[in-house]
């Protein structure tokens, strides 16, 4: 890997080591956001940004080494998945600050009981494949109205004697 794509990963790593912020917060609180977390599965957030990260190396380094052999890019991703996976918990300490933040204490309580229920369950589990779903849709939206809104910046650029 080359001293640039390290200094990048190192930064990376870095930034998201110290964006924590400095807080106070009761025990129950924490402690409630905590099983927060647990009940939404922040762990498989965990897992989707290691595969990004590992899809975003992998990527880098076959633009230098087009030739890298599957067992290197299989390292890499093992390597990248290991790093993740130790310090998963990290992430979860620096989220807490902003449950904290933008939830009070019952309003925690009330997500812990919506997550908890039939259909709190079901939200979870069908967010992601939902997720998925919306993404073509999306895509599909955003390639019609940025043709329309280019359009209109062209003419606008146009008023003024541009282009």
């Amino acid at each position: 890997m080359s001293t640039y794509r390290l200094i990048i990963l190192a930064s990376f790593i870095t930034f998201f080591s110290f964006t924590s912020l400095s807080y106070a917060i009761t025990e129950s609180k924490e402690r409630d956001i905590q099983k927060l977390l647990k009940i939404m599965g922040t762990s498989s957030i965990v897992q989707e940004m290691s595969d990004v990260l590992v899809a975003t190396v992998i990527t880098q380094e076959k633009q230098s080494y087009p030739n890298m052999p599957k067992k290197i890019e299989h390292a890499i991703s093992n390597i990248i998945h290991q790093v993740v996976l130790e310090h998963a918990s990290e992430l979860d300490r620096m989220i807490v600050p902003l449950y904290d933040k933008y939830y009070t204490h019952e309003e925690i309580k009330e997500l812990i009981k919506f997550f908890n229920s039939q259909i709190g369950k079901k939200y979870s589990s069908v967010l992601k494949p939902m997720m998925q779903d919306m993404f073509p849709i999306a895509q599909e939206w955003g390639k019609k109205i940025g043709a329309i809104a280019a359009q209109r910046v062209e003419q606008e650029l146009k008023r003024y004697g541009y282009k």
